[in-house]
């Protein structure tokens, strides 16, 4: 069960990428809370993140999902190399939006961690 779930999550994480970098963004209304459209985060930041919310999903009953868009919810705070920023991914996928709420702190000057709530 655990390797078929793992399979699962990297085909399912796999189909994500590949559809955000493929696709089109969907039309929708901002999520509440959110400040702008778009991320604070590098690609690598969201390449490791993504995984993480793939797993959110599939915890929320979906397997496939399809794309995503993220939006700025708080703007970073404190100094540089310690700041912390939040942003709100929404997930589409199996017919349904899943919002994903994304806590960021950089690590130093070139690394970041990130928690979902």
């Amino acid at each position: 069960m655990k390797i078929y779930l793992a399979r699962s999550i990297k085909c399912s994480l796999l189909l994500l990428l590949l559809s955000v970098l493929s696709s089109p963004a969907q039309a929708q209304e901002a999520p509440k809370g959110a400040i702008r459209k778009g991320s604070l985060s590098n690609q690598k930041l969201i390449s490791d993140a993504m995984l993480g919310v793939a797993v959110n999903v599939s915890q929320h009953g979906c397997d496939t999902p399809r794309n995503f868009v993220p939006y700025v919810s708080q703007l970073p705070e404190g100094e540089v190399g310690s700041r912390t920023w939040q942003e709100i991914w929404v997930v589409y996928g199996c017919d349904r939006q899943y919002p994903v709420t994304i806590d960021f702190s950089e690590n130093g000057a070139n690394s970041a961690n990130w928690t979902i709530r």
